[in-house]
């Protein structure tokens, strides 16, 4: 973003509201040089969130740059919790995993059935994922753009904390383990989509996680799917 000769950009990330996240209030007074480095300071989870400089208003999507729109799709169906409950639609996009088709019977399967098959998961599999999201960041860094990146897993992470993860370190361990996974593979799919890769790898496994779902992987010959709530099944 191309500042005014002699005057440093003022941004500040607002809700829907157009209150500044940080304070609840109009915002005001200095803020941060660029549109991305405001929302990487973002203290707290909002949605719709904008960032704003005298009276410029930016979309998360133009505010990341190129790639900006996938992230901003994809953090809008975290937000809204868009429900994929159609057994068809779930297999398609488990099928569709980030280091390549899976072609093996579909299990659907309570917490408990997931976080054990999330233990015997292949390992040469996971790392093929592990190399998929290091090209996307690495391509990112090639590109100058470690600012963006980390803008978009900075919101990613504050808005699906909220979510995924468990708030009593007392609760159930198995959903610990599954808010562990699904954060680690819903930073993938923020990486890989800001990264611009066509067609995206983690495409599908980033709409189910928003969905409620946690994709497992191949484990025991069975592709595993499982619900995120440990009441599913009961």
């Amino acid at each position: 973003m191309t500042a005014v000769a002699g005057v440093a950009p003022t941004w500040h990330a607002v809700d829907g509201d157009g209150r500044d996240v940080s304070t609840g209030r109009p915002p005001r007074g200095p803020g941060r040089p660029s549109p991305a480095s405001a929302l990487a300071a973002t203290p707290v989870s909002a949605w719709p969130l904008e960032v704003v400089s005298r009276g410029r208003h930016l979309s998360v999507a133009d505010a990341l740059g190129p790639g900006g729109e996938r992230v901003q799709h994809l953090l809008g169906a975290l937000a809204a919790g868009s429900p994929v409950a159609a057994h068809g639609d779930v297999e398609a996009m488990a099928r569709a995993a980030p280091a390549g088709t899976i072609d093996l019977p579909l299990a659907v399967v309570a917490l408990p059935a997931g976080v054990r098959a999330a233990a015997r998961v292949e390992a040469g599999w996971l790392a093929a994922v592990d190399r998929r999201r290091t090209a996307s960041r690495q391509r990112l860094v090639a590109a100058g753009r470690e600012a963006d990146m980390e803008a978009a897993l900075h919101v990613a992470m504050l808005m699906a904390t909220g979510d995924l993860d468990p708030g009593d370190d007392t609760d159930d361990v198995d959903a610990h383990v599954a808010s562990g996974a699904r954060l680690w593979l819903l930073a993938g799919a923020v990486v890989s989509a800001l990264s611009g890769v066509v067609p995206d790898p983690f495409d599908g496994w980033g709409r189910l996680i928003a969905a409620g779902w946690w994709p497992v992987g191949p484990s025991d010959g069975r592709l595993v799917v499982s619900a995120s709530s440990p009441a599913f099944g009961r």
